[in-house]
């Protein structure tokens, strides 16, 4: 099939989902030709065909079987191509965080069927729009995220894990002043442990304790960053699926995570992960002074998030993402 996604970058966040399934779209056998603006980013190596316009719009798109826009912008462009099938890539519900919340909206009321991410994600979409979707979830790639030796072997100091992203870049649910909160809360019971953060916005945040922060541009440099940790934390409000918990669950790392809704999926707490309330900062704080000071409980939850995270693969989102696209063919 000849499959077009376009896109206003390939930077950060949820888009790291349209970069692992489109290669994986490449490597089935299938023509895909990424869209994107000519000054837009692409931060990872992509296998498909990479095509620049000034803009998106509905002249600048070529024809396919199946145009795939994802974020709200770039779905009104495929729309009135009408160069091809569109259905809509969602990766988050966006009414939920900008600022042009009927657009966002209009984005899932064209006569297009969606693909959402997790179950959670199908049921606001469904309560927002009156539309249903078909629910196909992200993976993780292990043969890049897997366990490696923790820091702490040769530090004696646990280390906690975070991904700082930045309020001015619009990130404004992600939690970060509640972590910080917690750490504080925390550093009063259990003093030695240390903070590594990764900041896509390279941001360097006023907090209440030391931290480091550390480069990772590529897959397997955020993929030792998990691994070498202890303890990974994601304190978001809300996620359509959430992909950092499940990848360092993959690399044998122990997982605090608030219950953003999407990643209720993949995490079982007390089995593979301690689940705690958004912006609870109490729980979030007994959540780590229990892994930082219970090892068999870290160990327990970083060797079940490991083993339960192999089936979560790429291939097989790109796999249910085939079928469906082979389904509306003959339908």
């Amino acid at each position: 099939m000849k499959l077009v996604i376009p896109v206003l970058s390939l930077e950060t966040g949820g888009t790291r989902f349209i970069y692992q399934l489109a290669n994986e779209l490449v490597d089935k056998g299938h023509n895909v030709e990424i869209v994107l603006p000519e000054n837009a980013s692409v931060a990872w190596p992509l296998r498909t065909q990479i095509t620049r316009v000034k803009e998106l719009t509905p002249g600048t798109l070529p024809p396919a079987d199946f145009l795939l826009p994802n974020f709200y912008p770039t779905v009104f462009p495929a729309w009135e191509s009408k160069k091809g099938r569109v259905v809509r890539l969602s990766l988050g519900y966006e009414p939920l965080w900008v600022n042009e919340t009927e657009k966002a909206r209009a984005s899932y009321l064209i006569d297009a069927p969606i693909i959402s991410i997790s179950q959670w994600h199908r049921q606001l979409i469904l309560q927002g729009t009156g539309r249903d979707s078909t629910v196909i979830p992200g993976g993780v790639d292990t043969t890049v995220f897997k366990p490696l030796p923790k820091l702490s072997q040769s530090t004696d100091r646990l280390t906690i894990a975070y991904i700082l992203r930045s309020k001015d870049h619009g990130y404004t649910w992600k939690g970060a002043e509640d972590f910080w909160e917690a750490c504080q809360h925390l550093s009063q019971s259990v003093p030695d442990f240390d903070i590594r953060v990764v900041t896509p916005e390279r941001i360097h945040s006023h907090a209440p304790l030391p931290y480091k922060i550390v480069k990772a541009d590529t897959d397997i440099e955020m993929a030792n960053f998990y691994a070498q940790a202890d303890i990974f934390v994601s304190t978001s409000y809300f996620e359509a699926f959430a992909l950092p918990p499940l990848e360092a669950m993959a690399c044998g790392t122990a997982v605090v995570t608030t219950d953003n809704g999407g990643n209720r999926d993949y995490t079982k707490n007390k089995e593979n992960c301690l689940l705690v309330p958004p912006s609870d900062i109490k729980q979030l704080t007994q959540a780590l002074a229990q892994l930082l000071t219970q090892e068999t409980l870290r160990n327990q939850l970083a060797l079940a998030g490991s083993q339960f995270a192999l089936p979560w693969t790429w291939r097989h989102t790109a796999d249910k993402v085939e079928a469906l696209l082979l389904q509306l063919t003959y339908d």
